[in-house]
């Protein structure tokens, strides 16, 4: 018991440290941040934010995975198996909600920042663009072994998919400017994709 208690305050503390990461990320940049000013932001030591993050590019990683996590983009975080069309929909209308989320574009927006003058880009990519990208094409290929889909090319079809989901209002969320889109209006948008995706290369 006492070492579930134990735990449980270490996860505890890892989460205060990975919001307070975030915030700290998004609001002064990834250079600018000191694994003081994030320990002091989470109330922790600086020893404990180094007990559970080797380095500032770890707990960066962590942050921007953490994020996906929480929009359970991948097959094995659906507790019901989905048909494909389904699981499609599902993935494409997630993928729209964290693209779209604030969080998201104040990550990419400190990306795009530092570009060429750190490795923040590279840590970004890999931890969430890339391993999304990754988790879809292995989706797409278990179902074309399933025979549900007929794909020639894994990596181009879930290029396309992610393509189509980046979308306008993303971009101009990027750029300060206002929303031209609801959520359920890009929800919608985001179902239309899957539909036409899974119409294109269903078995």
């Amino acid at each position: 018991m006492q070492e579930k208690r134990v735990r449980l305050k270490s996860e505890e503390k890892r989460t205060q440290i990975i919001d307070a990461a975030g915030v700290l990320f998004i609001t002064n940049g990834f250079e600018k941040v000191s694994m003081e000013e994030i320990a002091k932001s989470a109330g922790v030591s600086k020893q404990t934010v180094y007990s559970h993050f080797g380095n500032k590019q770890q707990l960066f990683t962590a942050a921007i995975d953490c994020k996906c996590e929480e929009y359970e983009l991948a097959p094995s975080k659906i507790k019901n198996p989905l048909h494909c069309e389904e699981y499609l929909i599902f993935f494409c209308t997630h993928l729209c909600a964290l693209l779209t989320s604030d969080d998201a574009i104040g990550m990419f927006r400190v990306c795009v920042a530092e570009a060429g003058r750190s490795e923040v880009g590279e840590l970004f990519w890999e931890a969430g663009p890339g391993k999304i990208r990754t988790q879809l094409a292995v989706y797409l290929t278990e179902q074309n072994t399933l025979g549900t889909l007929a794909i020639d090319n894994i990596d181009v079809a879930a290029s396309q998919l992610i393509a189509m989901i980046v979308c306008e209002s993303q971009f101009r969320s990027v750029l300060g400017l206002a929303k031209i889109k609801s959520d359920s209006e890009l929800k919608d948008y985001a179902a239309h994709c899957a539909r036409l995706f899974y119409k294109a290369y269903r078995a």
